[in-house]
């Protein structure tokens, strides 16, 4: 077995958990007004019978919140534990855990807001009033007495008699990531002078006063866990200096095991997304074991295996923790015990999860569909009724492979797939040159391919005669979307590349115009197999990308290009709407940004190409602006940029054009499908997605909207 530990049991308590997997809580959002129901006890369920060791049932709120509108959007989605009406849900989802061998914790939560009862407005309290809240929240509106502080102590301990109740294993206290708990603790947002600040005993009491009276409640032999942001990251609050003291402090009440994490949700400085580098935080719980003897485990940006036994092995957890990727693989336990690791679904840290979780809305995941679109159920929920219908699919990127292992997992047997690249993954192949997390969801797909014995038929361009002479029953059109970039003078300088130069550059292809070096490369590349870190290699010298740099387009695909290219390089963005950061979601867009300034690299909007010359490239302001080194351009105002190579065609558009020549060969327009990167979803709504989103969230040609349509339509056709 690759992972050992990992497939070991521990205790919490005296609840003996199966294995090191913890799925740590996220507020998933399927609840229904607070309510757990039929859908987000088959999220957990599938989640156990998956192997998951301990799951943490995120965000189970202690006071009322019913016919509120909560200014945190998150609360709106948790789960309640405020009344003894949730007890039957808790009590579903802990039997639906407990058949497949799975432990349930719930977090205990109360963010930024509170009141004492249905009768009073929800308003935004602190310790402190002072301070600012968390997101969305604003100064607060009230600071807490100590009377208000004694009902939320008998709310904690009410909520989790409940949760007993319902049969949960282990109560979780929330007292990290500056929610209400962790801004008692924290000098940060504690200024407090009488019992409830000062010192750490005074800032700590919150926390021992919910744990002695849910001791009270649920007697001394319920299981309490702690999670606790060892440091916090804001300007004079918790570090991780403190943490013997408030640890000595804490279990002098009784707890049995910690969960350490990092950070405010407003902290200077991001803890959860592609930024951060993975690990980042482990040391705090390595640091905290020095201090207890109880269970302690990290959960914080933790995503591959790899790390999760390296925490086992190094001492520095008893368990690893993480949601996000379960999130993403809700097999994974299986699959270790097993050894089918290749066969493990790769979280790829997009944020798309927290996107929709921080505004109230259901979550979703890049590479698991099934997680926001659940009414459409599993493959082996749905078998095929004709088992031979003969089904192709063109394009071997994400939206085709995910159409085809679905249909296969149904038991469609006869599914071709063609593509004209050397290798499976279409623009993944390009996407994991500039972004380390896509390598191991290529992978992944390459090998579902692999395993699932789909013929897969490479090197092959599929036109409308192809299609037309294959005679399948169901042809799928997934080739991808097109590019846009400005036409204007100068676009086929030998200094201008456009994203059609690179994809051709990833399959060894050469473009004519390019010159003698990008030629040799691609033949290099060609020879080679374009193996990856060969293509990482080139595009990190000076040699086919140089020195001075101008990406045309500051939206998604520009972003990561500027992100991926700017070390070494004097890189500059150019963006003609208002902002840039189109199409990247409210978790990473402002640090992403943030980072690419910090770094030096200039980002112009308000601003459209001119022209593009041997020079560089000739820019105008569409408005009075400035850009981020404060040089201020006034509309009208043409400026060149100095510039060795361009890259452009970084906006991604629909791209129709195979289908409309396949139903002009007149193919029954019912049999002929699109989906992908290149179907149309929002006006004419020919993608398979036209109803199938209630909340109508944005359309974008990522990872996740490819990964959705091949889901939908591989459950549906």
């Amino acid at each position: 077995m690759k992972y050992p530990k990992l497939d070991t049991p521990f205790k919490i308590g005296n609840v003996e958990i199966r294995n090191r997997f913890v799925m740590l809580p996220m507020t998933i959002e399927k609840t229904e007004n607070y309510a757990i129901g039929e859908d987000l006890i088959n999220f957990y369920e599938q989640r156990a019978k998956g192997g998951a060791g301990l799951i943490e049932i995120g965000s189970c709120y202690v006071c009322d919140c019913f016919d509120t509108e909560p200014k945190y959007h998150t609360t709106t989605g948790a789960v309640g534990v405020w009344d003894d009406q949730f007890i039957p849900g808790l009590k579903a989802t802990a039997d639906a855990c407990h058949k497949h061998g799975a432990k349930l914790a719930a977090q205990l939560q109360l963010c930024y807001e509170w009141r004492l009862d249905g009768t009073q407005p929800l308003l935004s309290y602190a310790p402190s009033k002072d301070v600012m809240s968390g997101p969305f929240v604003g100064m607060p509106e009230r600071e807490f007495t100590v009377e208000e502080i004694h009902q939320v102590v008998e709310q904690y301990g009410q909520a989790a008699r409940r949760c007993k109740e319902g049969g949960i294993d282990i109560i979780e206290i929330h007292a990290g990531i500056g929610y209400m708990v962790m801004r008692f603790i924290s000098k940060y947002s504690n200024h407090r002078t009488d019992e409830y600040g000062g010192d750490t005993k005074g800032r700590c009491k919150l926390l021992t006063d919910i744990i002695d009276e849910i001791h009270k409640t649920c007697g001394e032999d319920m299981p309490i866990l702690v999670r606790y942001s060892a440091d916090d990251l804001m300007p004079g609050g918790q570090r991780v200096e403190d943490l013997k003291e408030v640890i000595e402090v804490v279990e002098a009440h009784g707890v049995d095991a910690w969960s350490i994490q990092a950070g405010f949700h407003e902290a200077p400085r991001p803890v959860a997304n592609q930024l951060v580098p993975e690990g980042e935080f482990i040391y705090l719980s390595k640091e905290a074991k020095k201090y207890t003897k109880l269970p302690c485990f990290p959960g914080t940006r933790i995503n591959h295996l790899d790390v999760c036994e390296k925490i086992l092995t190094d001492g520095s957890g008893d368990a690893a923790g993480m949601a996000r990727h379960w999130i993403a693989e809700p097999e994974m336990g299986v699959k270790v015990h097993e050894d089918r690791i290749d066969e493990v679904k790769p979280c790829i840290v997009c944020s798309r999860c927290l996107d929709n979780i921080f505004i109230g809305k259901p979550c979703k995941c890049s590479v698991n569909p099934n997680v926001y679109f659940s009414q459409y159920g599993l493959p082996e929920e749905h078998p095929a009724t004709d088992t031979d219908k003969k089904i192709l699919i063109i394009g071997a990127g994400a939206a085709g492979c995910e159409a085809a292992r679905n249909l296969k997992l149904r038991g469609y047997k006869n599914i071709t797939v063609v593509d004209q690249k050397k290798k499976v993954g279409g623009l993944l192949n390009l996407a994991q040159v500039l972004n380390d997390e896509i390598i191991p969801l290529t992978a992944w797909y390459q090998n579902e391919m692999k395993r699932l014995g789909i013929d897969v038929r490479l090197n092959t361009k599929a036109d409308a005669n192809f299609v037309a002479n294959f005679g399948a029953d169901e042809v799928i059109v997934a080739t991808g979307p097109e590019t846009s970039s400005p036409d204007v003078p100068g676009k086929n300088n030998k200094n201008v590349i456009d994203s059609h130069a690179l994809k051709e550059l990833v399959e060894g292809h050469n473009t004519p115009g390019m010159g003698f070096m990008w030629g040799l490369s691609c033949l290099g590349m060609g020879m080679l197999g374009a193996p990856l870190p060969l293509m990482q290699w080139g595009l990190g010298t000076h040699i086919l990308v140089k020195k001075n740099l101008v990406v045309i387009g500051g939206g998604f695909a520009g972003i990561e290009v500027a992100s991926s290219m700017h070390e070494g390089r004097n890189v500059t963005v150019v963006e003609p709407r208002k902002k840039a950061g189109d199409q990247i979601g409210i978790i990473d867009k402002n640090p992403e940004l943030r980072a690419l300034k910090s770094a030096g690299v200039r980002i112009m909007t308000d601003t459209k190409v001119v022209a593009y010359t041997k020079e560089g490239v000739v820019v105008e302001a569409t408005a009075d602006t400035k850009d981020n080194m404060k040089t201020e351009y006034k509309q009208g105002q043409q400026t060149t940029i100095p510039a060795d190579t361009i890259i452009c065609g970084t906006e991604m558009v629909d791209n129709t054009s195979l289908y409309d020549e396949v139903l002009a060969k007149g193919i029954d327009a019912d049999h002929v499908h699109i989906i992908g990167g290149g179907a149309p979803h929002e006006e004419d709504k020919i993608g398979p997605v036209a109803d199938a989103d209630p909340y109508k969230t944005p359309e974008f040609k990522r990872v996740l909207e490819s990964v959705r349509d091949g889901y939908i339509l591989g459950m549906t056709l």
